[in-house]
């Protein structure tokens, strides 16, 4: 399914705008792949990549468009709202006192940076990422994505203390009064599967392996607060992109902003869309097995 662009006048949808404005929907490339992807490609310019070159624009949907040399792959998947702070037990949206930043060190002394420096009251969507990471790193999280129990003899003790017991269930003290669980970790797993997943087919269908990925842009206002390392000790990423990834802010704004004041580039979409190859995860031959696979907190491909 492609659908073209359109123009409706201010009149019909009563908008309050100048008389002389138009409104412009841009060109979507599928029921799944939408005109925030469509902006995104026109920003980045994927078609004119004489390398390959992987977009993720990370959210409530993962949606991706794989260039190879400019010639476009598209699809997307559902991860859920876990990256927004959403069905994480102390979760919450990007503002002051959430927890953005989270680092341990090599003696298991934890740091942290809210936004705006409040106190922490809450964890947002990079603070997600980062807490999780470390933990994986530091081993109180397996790849399996079980917290390891508080008598665990290999845990840094300052790490090992950390770990406490709420309604019978191990959870990990993030800071006083904030604790990751581990349904959150769960939460977490089936997000960040979904996008590897979608990931490994989008490159499978090109018989592409990681190391053939010269550039990685991680697009979406949320995207833009997140550390590649993070994304990369969480599995949601390969290890072979480490040291390819961009962050290339909201696209989809930009990308919408050029569509208003270039004619040009409306038709040149209108006509790139209809040329995207798009793959549907729900009909691909073994996702439901890349996905399992996917849900480990492992850095290598699935």
């Amino acid at each position: 399914m492609h659908d073209g662009g359109s123009s409706l006048s201010y009149e019909e949808h009563l908008l309050d705008i100048s008389t002389l404005g138009s409104i412009y929907l841009p060109p979507i490339i599928s029921s799944f792949v939408g005109p925030d992807i469509t902006s995104g490609i026109l920003a980045t310019r994927l078609q004119d990549k004489e390398q390959v070159t992987l977009f993720v624009d990370i959210g409530t949907n993962g949606e991706m468009v794989l260039s190879d040399h400019g010639e476009l792959t598209a699809t997307s998947t559902a991860a859920g709202p876990a990256f927004e702070g959403m069905n994480i037990s102390y979760g919450m949206r990007a503002e002051k006192g959430a927890i953005e930043y989270f680092e341990i060190d090599d003696h298991g002394e934890i740091y942290i940076r809210t936004i705006e420096d409040g106190e922490a009251i809450g964890i947002c969507g990079s603070g997600l990422l980062d807490i999780v990471g470390e933990l994986v790193v530091h081993k109180v999280i397996d790849k399996r994505g079980r917290l390891a129990a508080p008598d665990n003899a290999n845990l840094k003790p300052k790490l090992r203390n950390r770990l406490v017991k709420i309604d019978e269930k191990i959870a990990f003290e993030v800071t006083s009064g904030v604790y990751l669980s581990q349904k959150d970790i769960r939460q977490v797993q089936l997000a960040k599967g979904a996008i590897r997943a979608g990931i490994e087919f989008l490159m499978a269908a090109k018989e592409l392996r990681p190391e053939d990925v010269d550039e990685i842009q991680i697009a979406g206002s949320f995207g833009f607060h997140l550390r590649a390392k993070s994304l990369i000790n969480i599995g949601l990423l390969p290890k072979e992109f480490e040291g390819k990834i961009d962050f290339v802010g909201n696209t989809s704004k930009s990308g919408g902003l050029a569509f208003l004041l270039n004619q040009k580039y409306r038709e040149e979409m209108e006509r790139l869309v209809t040329e995207i190859d798009v793959v549907e995860l729900s009909n691909g031959e073994n996702f439901d097995r890349i996905f399992v696979d996917c849900l480990s907190f492992d850095k290598k491909s699935a």
